[in-house]
């Protein structure tokens, strides 16, 4: 199917281009019919592609996250800080990333405001 598909596309694409610099719309559109047949069989192919992994495939892919992981923890990406002392009032409030700039709303000041 990929040898007859990407024939296909080959075929469509020369005939479309021989049709259009040549004024000939007949060979123009069966050109351009044969390429929108062959894009569906060359997705349909791409798809079966990457879906058939082999078990030597998916151990490579294994084993690089594992030496990403590794090297995460190495860098100390992963580490989570120690939780708070059971009790503590530390840890209650979220704290705020330090690039993050902190929106105030505009409080009016309580004794501006008296009723009439």
């Amino acid at each position: 199917m990929p040898v007859f598909a990407f024939a296909l596309l080959t075929v469509g694409i020369g005939a479309g281009a021989v049709g259009l610099l040549g004024n000939n719309d007949d060979l123009f559109g069966t050109g351009l019919f044969a390429v929108l047949a062959a894009v569906p069989l060359t997705i349909i192919r791409t798809v079966q592609n990457s879906q058939r992994a082999t078990d030597d495939q998916l151990a490579d892919a294994d084993r690089a996250g594992y030496n990403r992981a590794l090297d995460h923890v190495a860098r100390g990406l992963l580490d989570a800080p120690t939780p708070p002392a059971p009790g503590s009032r530390e840890g209650r409030a979220e704290q705020g990333a330090g690039n993050v700039i902190t929106l105030n709303p505009n409080r009016v000041r309580h004794s501006e405001r008296k009723a009439q």
